[in-house]
């Protein structure tokens, strides 16, 4: 048998950045955009990096998913029902 072949993607680490716009349509129960923008800006976080949503202007900052989902799963508790 041959030797196991390694691919260049088996050690890759892909990292999902997202919009907030986009993170808001994912998050339940919901938060809205706003807020979450606000709590982003509160906790001082820099954007992971920046994506051309096709619209005119400034590209969209974007961050990376896990750290917008351990975000939302520490606020759960804390949302208005």
């Amino acid at each position: 048998m041959p030797p196991h072949r390694t691919w260049h993607h088996d050690l890759v680490a892909v990292a999902v950045s997202l919009t907030i716009a986009e993170a808001v349509t994912v998050l339940s129960p919901p938060v809205g955009e706003q807020q979450l923008r606000q709590i982003i800006r509160a906790l001082g976080w820099k954007p992971s990096g920046h994506r051309h949503t096709g619209r005119d202007g400034r590209p969209a900052a974007t961050f990376e998913a896990s750290q917008i989902m351990r975000l939302h799963a520490a606020l759960v508790p804390f949302l208005a029902k």
